[in-house]
């Protein structure tokens, strides 16, 4: 897979729009294209069963400096991936990754880099503006209209609901959550 020459400087900047920039699913089919532009290699190898792995990056090899980001699409849906994706960039931007570590992050802990940093740039970069506290109960026109103040597609908003525990984890603000499968299937 052929790529420009790592630049970590234009990554954090693609990283800084990418939210904005996938807001639809047939967004994500661009990837590979965009992050070989900054130097990252994109790749989509699907789950295996049983696994818990959603993203690795690491270093292509010793001589070439350039780094790979693989996403398993585990989770499927558009904020999840995202987020995954997020968080492989945050720890190269971050500098976490270098020849000698590869970085596999499933559910479990690893000890390479500040998580807590780590998430926290992922969640910078994913939702750029600060949330208002949401009403009680939660409603999909709120939702919507922070979604459209932060330009991201709704489901990033309620993915970040869910992952402060503002929003419960069933809730119908999923129900026909957008999923990145097919896209992530065709970077092939």
């Amino acid at each position: 897979m052929a790529a420009g020459a790592y630049d970590v400087k234009a990554l954090n900047n693609l990283a800084s729009g990418l939210s904005r920039l996938l807001r639809d699913p047939e967004a994500f089919d661009n990837l590979p294209t965009l992050f070989a532009e900054v130097g990252v290699r994109l790749v989509y190898l699907e789950a295996f069963p049983g696994s818990k792995m959603n993203g690795a990056a690491f270093m292509l090899d010793n001589d070439s400096g350039q780094p790979v980001i693989a996403l398993s699409g585990r989770g499927k849906r558009l904020d999840f991936v995202l987020f995954t994706l997020l968080h492989e960039v945050a720890h190269l931007v971050l500098g976490d990754i270098d020849a000698d570590n590869v970085l596999i992050d499933e559910d479990s802990k690893h000890t390479l880099g500040d998580e807590t940093a780590t998430d926290g740039l992922a969640a910078k970069w994913a939702v750029p503006t600060d949330l208002p506290a949401p009403p009680r109960p939660i409603r999909q026109n709120w939702v919507t209209l922070q979604a459209e103040r932060a330009e991201v597609h709704p489901i990033v908003i309620v993915g970040r609901l869910q992952k402060t525990g503002l929003l419960e984890w069933r809730s119908q603000l999923v129900k026909g959550a957008p999923t990145v499968t097919e896209a992530l299937e065709g970077w092939g």
